[in-house]
């Protein structure tokens, strides 16, 4: 038993020996080679990876032909064949065209004796002159009969017909069927290869199939692609790392072990910031005290090697010298294989990537792009088979059921664009140089069908999709399933009316959706589920949904029915911020807190769980901050003040050009840090900060006519300096102040330096001293500065332009202190009980962090807590 390439294969490369028939990447490669040296036509479109990929499809399907020529050629299709003969001239010395070798099989047809042409088929002119041969030779076995298609199953969308057709095999097995005595074939690979391998592996179904995800898809050769596509010089921190998280590359070592993924984006994130070409190299500077030095150092070695190994890749001038240069790449930075698959993966790799060594002499000299291109082209070529098809359901494409001998034939996308598929004429092949048209190869994919449909002997499913996954126009039946349905139905079918036509057909099955599949079986698709996950779905659908949640006893499904539940129905559990139960295990006021992360509490409670209970927090990109944001300006600020004041205190004149110097100094570390900064964007920030300070050194010298003096910078407070007794116990504070000073007449002002606007913090006075229980530093800086004095002012300084240079405080009075111990002691007795209520903070400005949990989920879940006696005095102070 042979195909008609293998018939030709056996008859022919004996005689042609020792060439060989000329593979398609060789081919590819030659015509590469032509359109970098004559380009011709192409000249403008010459470096385009696709430019060559047409021209060689065109060419390799010409390679059946003899002497292909048109009288009067386009310029396009001169320009085509005249590429098309240099490039088979180029490896006629040690390669044969598929036209030879039909010669010489047709020279030798007696060496095959008795010749028995089953279902013949032929794909083009050249084989269908072969095939009639053969045929006026032998005996021809053929069916011409009409076959009709014994059931149709439509479905809304593909992912739902092919979990149809999951279930229909499952019967068929169940009934007594062998898997191998059913097959199940497509027109289109996408989407339904993908979606049939889902479906039966979810149902247990053993099937024997091409591979939905080759090699191309996989961690070795996308890792391997990644790299090449990388800039050496550049090196880009985002690129890398989305490389290194695949897996299939070696990871920086320390001890002989390779840093996790999660600790190299914090080094490269926030320790270290940086982008890519020499911002690397600031690893290698990271002092000895810090504790990610060894961690820095070990990167930095490692991105030295890479660059180094993708150079020596980029530098090579032969192909042979590239295939050297990427193994050793690959084995010196891939991790060894482990397991069948990746063994298999490395074996495919290291073969594609000797052989680029045959590229030398026939396609042009590597660079980057060319070998990208090669390699991919290679890798989207090895295809393998998955399955033990003498024991396994086939799944295939069309021309892989034609002749089979199957008790169960299932056609799936039987839709019109997907099966027959749209048809254009080839510009690059028309009719009168290969003597087909696109009617022709309609007439063929046609003639599949039947055959295909005919090989089920005892039964004959069709199936299609009424629409796209990808959303679009409704889709109607293929033309080629018409005559079944109107065979099934008897009577006439429209093409636009096909479904009231058919709506009381019995063995034309309507699938409205997955939920009405899961809910009302079909005994003519069989009772079975398609799955282990659908049969848990129907036991939960049989009950009201009250009484779900003791169904299934998985406690997966039973926690998610219950967060749903007590979202929707607003109970405050521990699925939308009640941990009362386990609140012996808060032990967040135990040491001193900081002002800051209280309010954070008070505007999103859900969120200070996340971040100061959970230490959850999201990692910045560096690569994503175009500009200097409001907190880094705010952060440059502070430290150009900080060390500035500092020189004040030490004894040094107050003076701008050292307030400026210092600010020169600090701006310049501060953009070193920050490498996505775009230069230009930050000439503009630099300038502006510095002519704040110039503004701010004004009112700081007013401030020192009136007798005050700087005594403390930057100072640290915790333990005992600052602390309240409220009910719960004692409630000790930390923080930093940026600033404090002390007037000749012995008064003492705590500052805290603002970057932004002042709108914000209007409502803060003597009355309202905490602006309603939502601002907490002047009042616990104040007690911290009662250490010094007892005559102590507190007040917010807004330090540029943007807040106009202006001043927000009071006095810290006993009356300032008794409101700050009541509005600490609410959110004291929440946090201690347990209590984090999912509401997210009253701003435009997004947040990452909840953003990933969920923003608009969290926002009903607090719009749904009504009536909660544990969130009644949170909602009587915050939600007025």
């Amino acid at each position: 038993m042979l195909t008609l390439d293998d018939a030709v294969d056996l008859l022919a490369a004996p005689a042609l020996a020792p060439r060989v028939l000329l593979p398609y990447p060789l081919l590819e490669a030659s015509i590469e080679q032509i359109l970098d040296e004559a380009p011709g036509l192409f000249a403008d479109v010459a470096d385009q990876a696709m430019t060559a990929q047409a021209l060689a499809g065109a060419s390799f399907e010409l390679t059946s032909y003899r002497n292909p020529a048109v009288e009067a050629p386009t310029k396009l299709v001169g320009e085509m064949l005249r590429i098309h003969r240099i490039a088979t001239v180029i490896h006629a010395e040690n390669h044969y065209l598929r036209h030879e070798a039909y010669a010489v099989a047709l020279a030798q047809l007696e060496r095959l004796g008795e010749i028995i042409v089953y279902l013949p088929t032929p794909a083009d002119t050249a084989s269908a002159r072969l095939l009639a041969a053969m045929q006026e030779r032998g005996t021809t076995v053929d069916n011409t009969d009409v076959t009709f298609g014994s059931l149709v199953i439509h479905a809304s969308d593909a992912d739902d017909e092919a979990r149809a057709v999951s279930r229909v095999v499952r019967a068929h097995i169940a009934d007594g069927i062998p898997g191998h005595r059913i097959g199940i074939f497509y027109g289109s690979r996408e989407p339904y290869l993908r979606l049939l391998h889902e479906h039966l592996a979810a149902g247990d179904i053993a099937f024997a199939a091409p591979e939905c995800h080759g090699l191309a898809d996989r961690p070795v050769a996308r890792s391997l692609i990644a790299l090449l596509t990388l800039n050496p010089a550049e090196l880009s921190r985002r690129d890398l790392l989305a490389a290194l998280a695949e897996r299939a590359l070696k990871r920086p070592e320390l001890n002989s072990e390779p840093i996790s993924q999660s600790r190299l984006e914090r080094l490269t994130r926030e320790e270290v910031p940086l982008v890519g070409g020499t911002d690397w190299d600031r690893l290698a500077s990271v002092s000895v005290d810090k504790k990610y030095h060894r961690q820095a150092l070990a990167t930095h070695a490692f991105v030295v090697s890479l660059r180094s190994a993708l150079l020596a890749i980029a530098a090579t001038t032969s192909w042979y010298d590239t295939s050297v240069a990427i193994a050793d790449l690959i084995a010196d930075h891939f991790v060894p294989p482990k397991g069948e698959q990746s063994t298999a993966d490395h074996k495919a790799l290291a073969s594609i990537v000797s052989a680029l060594a045959d590229l030398d002499g026939v396609a042009p000299s590597p660079s980057i792009t060319r070998i990208a291109d090669a390699l991919v082209a290679r890798f989207q070529s090895t295809t393998r088979y998955v399955g033990e098809s003498s024991a396994a359901v086939s799944v295939g494409p069309l021309s892989e059921g034609a002749g089979r001998d199957l008790e169960v034939s299932i056609l799936v996308g039987a839709a019109e664009g997907i099966i027959p598929d749209r048809r254009r004429a080839d510009p690059l092949l028309p009719v009168e140089l290969t003597g087909r048209t696109p009617a022709d190869d309609i007439d063929h994919d046609h003639r599949l069908w039947n055959l295909t449909l005919a090989a089920g002997q005892s039964h004959r499913i069709i199936s299609f999709p009424r629409g796209s996954l990808r959303g679009g126009a409704e889709k109607v039946p293929s033309r080629w399933l018409l005559p079944t349905m109107e065979h099934l139905a008897g009577h006439p079918v429209g093409v636009v009316d096909w479904q009231k036509d058919t709506a009381t057909t019995p063995l034309i099955v309507t699938i409205e959706s997955f939920d009405s599949a899961i809910q009302k079986v079909d005994s003519r698709i069989g009772t079975s589920a398609a799955s282990a996950t659908e049969w848990r779905q129907r036991a939960l659908a049989a009950v009201p949904a009250r009484r779900r949640q003791d169904v299934l006893p998985d406690p997966v499904i039973t926690n998610g029915m219950e967060l749903r539940s007590d979202r929707l129905n607003g109970r405050f559990s521990r699925f939308n911020g009640n941990v009362s139960s386990v609140r012996n295990l808060l032990r967040y006021f135990d040491d001193a807190v900081s002002p800051t992360p209280l309010e954070s509490w008070v505007a999103s409670p859900y969120k200070f769980f996340f971040e100061h209970i959970l230490r959850v927090r999201v990692l910045i990109d560096p690569d994503a901050a175009a500009e200097i944001n409001a907190l880094a300006k705010g952060t440059i600020i502070h430290s150009i003040l900080e060390n500035y004041i500092q020189t004040v205190i030490d004894g040094e004149e107050p003076s701008l050009d050292r307030l400026l110097t210092v600010a020169d100094r600090e701006l310049l570390t501060a953009h070193a840090s920050a490498p996505g900064w775009l230069p230009q964007l930050w000439d503009k920030d630099r300038a502006a900060i510095r002519d704040d300070l110039v503004v701010w050194f004004q009112h700081d010298a007013a401030d020192q006519a009136d007798g005050w003096a700087p005594a403390l910078v930057e100072r640290k407070f915790g333990d005992d300096e600052a602390t309240i007794t409220i009910a719960g116990g004692v409630v000790k504070f930390r923080g930093s102040i940026d600033r404090v000073d002390i007037n000749c007449d012995g008064r003492v002002r705590v500052t805290d330096y603002k970057s932004g606007q002042s709108k914000s913090y209007a409502d803060l006075t003597l009355d309202s001293p905490t602006d309603g229980g939502l601002k907490f530093q002047l009042p616990v800086y104040g007690l911290f500065a009662r250490t010094l004095g007892t005559d102590v002012t507190s007040r917010y300084w807004f330090i540029t332009s943007k807040g106009g240079f202006d001043q927000v405080g009071y006095p810290l009075t006993d009356t300032v202190v008794d409101v700050l111990i009541d509005d600490i002691s609410l959110i004291h007795a929440a946090i201690t009980g347990g209590y984090f209520p999912p509401r997210t903070p009253d701003t435009h400005w997004s947040d990452d962090l909840l953003e990933l949990v969920g923003t608009r989920g969290l926002e009903r879940a607090w719009a749904n807590l009504e009536n909660v006696p544990e969130l009644d005095a949170y909602l009587q102070k915050y939600e007025r």
